[in-house]
């Protein structure tokens, strides 16, 4: 980076990279830190410390590997862990907590704020840092995570919207009627208690704000249906017209939250639970993104907000552990105040990209039951605990709670057990690791005869049945390496006079960018099929796939493998979860749960005894002020 002198002071970015020189060299620091204690110089009133920009570095830093803050009694284990396989160990000298939380107190960057007092929005530009107890926040985090608690507790000390009076028969009365015919009464478990599935719903559609947690298979879009359908039966008995929002994160989230909707919605048709007019109707709400359903206008805007809220009386949204701390702030905003929110997720698995562990956060103690005024989410959560998705004793729904709970030995004696739909491979077992190769290869082999064929739909269902999902991205065992192994490997399948073009005949594609001119989202899947004169897109549609020029594609990727990151939101018949061959600070507990709990039901895990019980111990740790302002002395 070339040394910009700043006029206004001897500060010049030559400087500030020659002061933070070691911390650069280390991999630490880059441009974007540089760039913004640069920034910072210029704007400050005050002559900023070396410490104090320090930390502005190490802050923004944080933010970036997910934190929504630094935490100054353990910076070191927070700012080098990496995103990725490429961090690099370090052996510089972390400044001493105490005597740096002192410096910063009295630094001309820094505002010193204590829970729950005033907002210290004054000097914005000239204060960037906000520091609270032990943590350091960048302002416009701060600022996020202080209003999500606010509204969190607003809408939770509220009364739910159909618990208002409704002349005589109370709505409490409507909504258990309403329960009862979707549910079949109250459902008892086998402790003799109501189904936590009811209680969730009714929680849903009495309170303003919810929150539904479970692992893969435990109802929550079976309790979503019904929360639906029961919503839609007691708006119609009070006369009014049930708005009804949908969204996930990402799109291919969506598409999923979909089919899974759609399925358990024609259930209670099929069951007579449902009237087939409120089918149609429920039919009609089409899940989105999150960002789209907030009608996003550029990188941090939106065009719903408290001035311009959504009109929605009920807003639903899936996959919450993959929404970052700055994008719930921004929905909590634009939610009609007596709208009701239902956050449905699983708090084990991997949290969003960006900052924050706000799903984690939320959920806290969810034995906490009654209410406590000063803990806003209280008796407003509830974990759904049993599973549905496997069979009774199922292998793989026993791994992942194994893998859950942090028990190394019991994660590697069922994978070492032989069940029929837990394998583990050895990479150190060349002859295991070729014959799942062949059975990939084998697989990739099937998309490209379907998609010669023209058969839209087996492409894409061959293409689903088995996915390899990797853990990084390089090396040996990485996206990279398995990518062009399967893709050598399948392309002998295709006619040589067919094997020009980009992407070619039966290859799968992953979206990677937005494109709302194509209905395409981040994440969408599709394959090339040949037919009608050339080549086109299969897509998933509504009813039956889409066909897109190839030209209309956008930015894309092959999707023979992918990343375990990317694969949250979907479900694979057969996944084979590949872990790298050396140790990385991506190797974690909630990466490994992610990607068994993939499958459905069938797993294959790819690596070593001794980096699969180092993950299991590796608990992914963000530093997060949300969960005590929520759940205080919890």
């Amino acid at each position: 980076m070339t040394g910009i002198p700043d006029r206004t002071r001897g500060w010049s970015t030559g400087r500030l990279e020659h002061e933070l020189g070691a911390w650069i060299d280390a991999g630490i620091v880059g441009r974007f830190e540089i760039q913004l204690a640069n920034a910072v110089v210029r704007a400050s009133a005050g002559d900023p410390s070396e410490t104090g920009l320090l930390a502005l570095a190490l802050t923004a830093r944080a933010t970036r590997l997910g934190h929504a803050c630094l935490d100054l009694d353990a910076v070191e284990t927070q700012v080098t862990a990496a995103l990725d396989e490429d961090g690099r160990p370090t052996a510089l000298e972390f400044p001493d907590p105490s005597a740096w939380r002192a410096a910063l107190a009295a630094s001309s960057i820094v505002t010193v704020h204590g829970h729950g007092g005033d907002d210290p929005h004054a000097g914005a530009l000239l204060r960037p840092l906000v520091l609270e107890g032990r943590r350091l926040y960048l302002q416009r985090f701060w600022r996020f995570e202080v209003d999500v608690a606010a509204e969190l507790s607003r809408r939770g000390g509220r009364p739910g919207a159909l618990s208002e009076s409704d002349g005589g028969d109370g709505a409490d009365a409507a909504v258990d009627r309403a329960l009862d015919a979707v549910f079949g009464g109250i459902p008892m478990g086998e402790d003799g208690a109501t189904d936590l599935q009811y209680v969730a719903a009714r929680r849903a559609l009495t309170r303003p704000v919810t929150v539904i947690a479970g692992g893969p298979g435990t109802g929550k879009t079976h309790t979503v249906a019904r929360i639906l359908a029961a919503a839609l039966q007691v708006a119609e008995e009070r006369g009014q017209v049930l708005r009804v929002a949908l969204a996930a994160p990402t799109g291919k989230a969506a598409a999923r939250m979909q089919e899974a909707v759609d399925a358990q919605v024609a259930d209670l048709v099929g069951q007579g639970k449902l009237d087939p007019d409120r089918y149609a109707t429920l039919a009609a709400v089409e899940p989105t993104t999150i960002h789209r359903l907030l009608g996003r206008r550029t990188r941090t805007a939106f065009r719903h907000n408290r001035s311009h809220p959504l009109l929605h009386d009920l807003v639903v949204i899936d996959e919450t552990s993959m929404v970052s701390l700055p994008l719930l702030a921004r929905l909590l905003d634009a939610v009609r105040p007596d709208a009701r929110l239902v956050l449905v997720g699983d708090p084990f698995q991997l949290a969003s990209i960006e900052a924050g562990t706000v799903m984690a956060d939320m959920v806290g103690p969810v034995g906490d039951a009654e209410e406590v005024p000063a803990r806003p989410l209280s008796g407003r959560v509830t974990e759904l605990r049993k599973g549905h998705r496997f069979v009774e004793g199922s292998a793989t729904a026993s791994l992942a709670d194994a893998i859950r709970g942090g028990d190394a030995d019991r994660v590697l004696d069922e994978l070492a057990a032989g069940h029929a739909d837990v394998h583990w491979v050895r990479p150190d077992d060349p002859s295991a690791l070729d014959a799942v190769r062949r059975q990939v290869t084998a697989s990739a082999v099937d998309v490209i005869r379907a998609a010669l064929a023209g058969d839209d739909a087996a492409a894409l269902t061959a293409a689903t049945r088995i996915k390899v999902l990797s853990a990084v991205r390089r090396g040996p065992l990485g996206l990279y390496d398995w990518t062009d192994r399967i893709h050598a490997a399948a392309h002998s399948a295709v006619p040589p006079a067919l094997r020009g073009g980009h992407p070619g005949v039966g290859t799968p594609v992953m979206v990677t960018r937005n494109d709302p001119v194509n209905r395409l989202a981040n994440g969408d899947v599709g394959v090339v099929v040949l037919g009608d004169g050339g080549r086109w897109v299969a897509m998933p549609g509504a009813s039956a796939p889409r066909r897109l020029a190839p030209a209309r594609l956008g930015e894309w990727e092959p999707w023979w493998a992918m990343t375990i990151h990317k694969s949250q939101g979907s479900e694979f018949p057969h996944a084979v979860v590949s872990l790298p061959t050396t140790d990385s600070p991506i190797l974690t507990r909630e990466l490994l749960y992610t990607a068994v709990t993939r499958a459905k039901p069938e797993v294959t895990v790819i690596g070593s005894a001794e980096l699969i019980r180092l993950a299991v111990a590796r608990p992914v740790t963000r530093a997060s002020g949300l969960r005590e302002r929520l759940w205080p002395e919890a």
